[in-house]
């Protein structure tokens, strides 16, 4: 038996702005893997994922939802699984079409996990249409609720109250008045610095590492560190710095000068999160709202800061083997991927902004990708020649577990034969038909009996427990992926994020590569 995992990501999904593709994907796959998991019914089924990354759900336009369709259509499995309906489809037509017509046709199960949906459970029945009932109901009453909030934060932003989540840094919300911004007195000094410098004619760099020397918390530190109990910002790294980007978002925040600045982004639709930057004259700015920390005048000054640059060689493609796996060890944030010369190379860029991270180093994409396929090839290499050994001893058990099952049964049956036999030596001594010290010796030759017969349970469950665990579900679809990848022509970004978390490079070209493997296959490698 074989089931189908469906793991969708698209580039309008609103976790872009603050995940890399990998992690969605990843969290897609474990709620997915645990679900299956986690149910008695698919213990022994084979597993395949069909993964589409960048790909919008309003159209069955994806490779790998094709391919998987084409395999539905062959029969090679009865079963799909996807974490929510509209990972599958964003369109509820095409959902219902293929609750109520496509799949039943083909005689596919499917199962959506978060919205508890098990096509077994409606057989017979329309509850597709219910479904895509439900979908429409849904989307249009968040539309009218959605419209309503919005027209009541606009009423309260052109009365110039402050209505977002979180102050800009510097600020900090009244205790008496949560619409009302006062400076805050731990940041507001910072601020003010870091216009002074711009002012004075210091580059963002400089600034950087003046405040880096100075060993000043960047914004998204100090929040995390203020706010402990809170999700926002908790991936930060530790070791993250100053730089260009954090030092330019607080030069362009014009509530510095003490106005209310709203509308900046225009927010598409409710079932399209993606949000698209609106021009400067479409924005609603609202002066005196409160305390300044720059005057207008100084904060015109400081743009000057920003000069027109002509754009670096950044790479835009959409997917290459190495995509969102290379990071500083230093630092351990992101190196950026460059071009020069017609070749690609990857650098840190925090490099500019502290000592710690590898300055004016280049990491070749070509030399990386040597390294990093060459040293899973080792070890996934290894890890099929363990899984081979492993499947070579659990065949040549097969015949060992059968006898242990035949002994098993033996002793189960002596076991109530023991109790048997205690039963009936009470009723003889109830009857008078033996005497007591007969009664007391058959007794406790009989419970020593049950003792030994119980040990020698025991130690057989263990052992067919033991040869159980030999044939692991886990390990062997890891043994399929493994063999799978080392028989390809062409790696792919799928293939190096399945087995791959992350690849730090530090000076010198050392690489770190931390595998997804869990412990107990890592401790497998390395025996």
């Amino acid at each position: 038996m074989k089931l189908y995992l469906y793991i969708r990501l698209s580039s309008a999904d609103d976790d872009l702005k603050y995940k890399s593709e990998s992690e969605s994907i990843a969290n897609q796959r474990t709620l997915l893997r645990h679900f299956v998991e986690s149910r008695r019914e698919f213990q022994g089924w084979d597993v395949e994922e069909f993964v589409d990354d960048g790909y919008s759900g309003t159209n069955d336009d994806r490779p790998a939802f094709n391919r998987m369709i084409e395999h539905l259509k062959d029969g090679d499995a009865q079963l799909v699984i996807c974490k929510d309906f509209s990972r599958f489809f964003r369109d509820y037509t095409e959902i219902g079409d293929y609750l109520e017509r496509i799949f039943p046709f083909l005689g596919v199960r499917f199962i959506s996990v978060n919205d508890g949906y098990d096509s077994d459970d409606y057989k017979g029945t329309t509850a597709g249409m219910e479904v895509v009932m439900k979908y429409i109901i849904y989307s249009f009453y968040s539309r009218d609720l959605s419209v309503k909030v919005k027209t009541g934060l606009e009423m309260q932003m052109k009365r110039g109250l402050f209505v977002g989540a979180v102050t800009p840094y510097g600020y900090m919300k009244n205790p008496s008045d949560k619409h009302h911004m006062i400076p805050d007195p731990e940041t507001a000094p910072i601020v003010q610095r870091i216009f002074k410098l711009a002012i004075d004619g210091h580059k963002i760099v400089a600034i950087a590492r003046e405040l880096n020397k100075a060993n000043i918390e960047i914004p998204s530190q100090y929040f995390r560190r203020k706010n402990p109990d809170s999700n926002r910002y908790r991936r930060t790294s530790v070791q993250k710095s100053w730089d260009d980007t954090n030092i330019r978002v607080i030069l362009k925040r014009y509530e510095y000068t003490g106005a209310c600045v709203y509308k900046k982004k225009n927010w598409r639709r409710i079932d399209n999160p993606k949000s698209t930057t609106q021009d400067r004259s479409k924005w609603l700015i609202i002066p005196g709202c409160h305390e300044a920390l720059v005057s207008v005048e100084d904060f015109e000054q400081a743009q000057n800061i920003f000069r027109k640059n002509p754009k670096c060689g950044y790479h835009a493609e959409k997917d290459y083997p190495l995509r969102s796996l290379i990071k500083c060890g230093a630092c351990g944030r992101a190196m950026f991927r460059h071009d020069r010369c017609n070749r690609t190379f990857y650098r840190c860029k925090q490099a500019s902004y502290n000592d710690v991270c590898p300055k004016g180093e280049l990491f070749y994409e070509d030399d990386l990708e040597t390294v990093v396929i060459n040293s899973l090839r080792q070890m996934l290499t290894i890890l099929v020649g363990k899984i081979n050994l492993i499947e070579e001893a659990s065949r040549k058990t097969k015949g060992t577990a059968a006898n242990l099952e035949v002994s098993l049964q033996a002793v189960v049956k002596s076991i109530k034969q023991n109790n048997l036999a205690r039963v009936e030596g009470y009723e003889k001594y109830s009857d008078g038909k033996i005497g007591r010290d007969d009664f007391l010796s058959l007794k406790d030759r009989l419970s020593g009996e049950l003792v030994k017969l119980n040990e020698e349970k025991e130690a057989i469950e263990r052992e067919l427990a033991a040869m159980e665990s030999a044939d692991d579900t886990e390990l062997a679809f890891l043994g399929k992926e493994a063999s799978q990848f080392l028989k390809a022509d062409e790696i792919t970004n799928e293939m190096l994020l399945f087995f791959i978390e992350t690849v730090k490079v530090y000076s010198g070209m050392r690489i770190e590569i931390k595998y997804r493997f869990s412990d107990e296959i890592m401790k497998l490698l390395a025996d």
